[in-house]
């Protein structure tokens, strides 16, 4: 495999995790007070969502590149075992609000706590990228905040609108 492949690779990778993020901080955003979440239905909602997004975002790519000639790697398997990234990324935010929940906090706050994960998650992509970059320590910062920007959006509206 060059070099270039591999770093494209890993690019993908990094991408499903980082949007695996979103989207768990996307569902955790939309749960709501009025809908009485509880902490088990929650996390069984947001593993089962981005599993179905993995298999979703998997099986299209794979058939895509089926389209258009292009099926290096044992089609729809490897898409699968490539794209596993994007179901990781829900097991920090998870992990947060279990712990939260044992640690005492009422369910709707250990999900609030888990979705502010996410946005610290996010911001911590953009500080490792920052970092690889050799950026300036502002450029870093910017980075940093910039990634955190879409899972702080999110959070902020799960507060406004609930």
């Amino acid at each position: 495999m060059s070099a270039t492949r591999d770093l494209e690779r890993r690019a993908d990778q990094l991408s499903g995790a980082i949007y695996g993020t979103i989207i768990v901080a996307g569902l955790l955003a939309a749960t709501g007070p009025d809908d009485d979440p509880e902490i088990w239905p929650t996390a069984l909602w947001v593993l089962v969502t981005v599993v179905v997004f993995w298999l979703a975002h998997s099986w299209s790519l794979s058939i895509a590149r089926r389209a258009t000639g292009l099926t290096p790697g044992g089609g729809l398997g490897h898409s699968l075992a490539h794209h596993w990234p994007l179901v990781q990324a829900a097991f920090p935010p998870l992990a947060v609000m279990l712990l939260a929940a044992l640690l005492g906090a009422k369910d709707e706050t250990a999900i609030l706590i888990a979705a502010c994960s996410c946005v610290v998650l996010l911001g911590a992509w953009g500080f490792v990228v920052g970092m690889q970059e050799h950026d300036s320590l502002a450029r870093i910062a910017l980075t940093s905040v910039g990634c955190a920007t879409l899972g702080l959006l999110l959070v902020v509206l799960k507060i406004v609108i609930h």
